[in-house]
């Protein structure tokens, strides 16, 4: 049974997540669906959970084949069984102990905004739109770069799905203005639940002169969810990328 590694780039509009649902409403089941119609009666494993509403650019994901497949044929046959909002970029055969979660050593995600009076209806499904003309993204910008290192993120946590031990490690964090687009980018070893919105929505409380640097900073103690501002909505977020030890690809996108 060859393991094999797949590369999945999703719009999760439509999904209530990553995560195989009791109504079969997740990317999961999606690609799931797609492999037993391939005669794959098999469970796949992801690399993190994204939300319902959250988009991936990189997925990475793994499942033990029934059958013997040649990576680029085994692309195309379930990308013409997967719905449009669904793709898998590229596939490999890996060695057996791969596991595209516990493999990972970091995980980076990216959250879009768009701060203008009018907004492109492309993009419109992908970014957080804000017409204010108030925010100063430059005090946001040194709040982010406060991310960086171990710090205790309780306050960036849902509260009901609080563990034990809310201390992650931030690899770094980001948040640049280019015109209207403005994007937060982090690059961590794992995650709370809601960390990166909640994040995003306490950046959007300095940014918009609500809060300031010494408040949140305050909150990498340990500081409790209610101190900390709302949770953003997930249009804007994005699973970028998986980084592992070794290239399990080791090939470039196809064209």
């Amino acid at each position: 049974m060859p393991r094999i590694a797949l590369e999945l780039s999703y719009d999760g509009t439509g999904f209530s997540g990553w995560q195989s649902q009791s109504n079969e409403n997740g990317v999961q089941d999606a690609v799931e669906g797609a492999l037993r119609a391939l005669g794959e009666r098999v469970r796949i494993n992801g690399a993190g959970r994204t939300d319902a509403g959250v988009h991936a650019r990189a997925q990475i994901a793994h499942f033990d084949a029934v059958h013997a497949w040649a990576p680029r044929r085994l692309r195309l046959a379930i990308n013409a069984r997967l719905p449009a909002s669904v793709s898998v970029m590229r596939a490999a055969t890996t060695d057996d102990s791969f596991d595209a979660r516990r493999d990972a050593v970091y995980r980076e995600y990216r959250y879009f905004i768009w701060n203008a009076p009018t907004c492109y209806p492309h993009i419109k499904p992908y970014v957080l739109w804000l017409c204010g003309s108030h925010f100063d993204w430059g005090r946001a910008a040194q709040a982010a770069s406060l991310l960086a290192g171990e710090h205790d993120f309780g306050a960036f946590c849902r509260t009901s799905d609080r563990p034990a031990n809310t201390i992650r490690t931030v690899k770094s964090a980001a948040l640049k203005r280019r015109g209207s687009m403005i994007v937060f980018r982090i690059i961590a070893n794992s995650y709370l639940t809601n960390m990166v919105r909640i994040t995003v929505g306490n950046l959007l409380a300095v940014a918009a002169g609500k809060r300031d640097d010494a408040w949140f900073e305050s909150l990498l103690y340990g500081a409790r969810r209610h101190i900390s501002a709302k949770t953003v909505a997930p249009c804007g977020l994005f699973l970028w990328r998986v980084v592992y030890s070794e290239d399990i690809f080791k090939s470039p996108l196809p064209v």
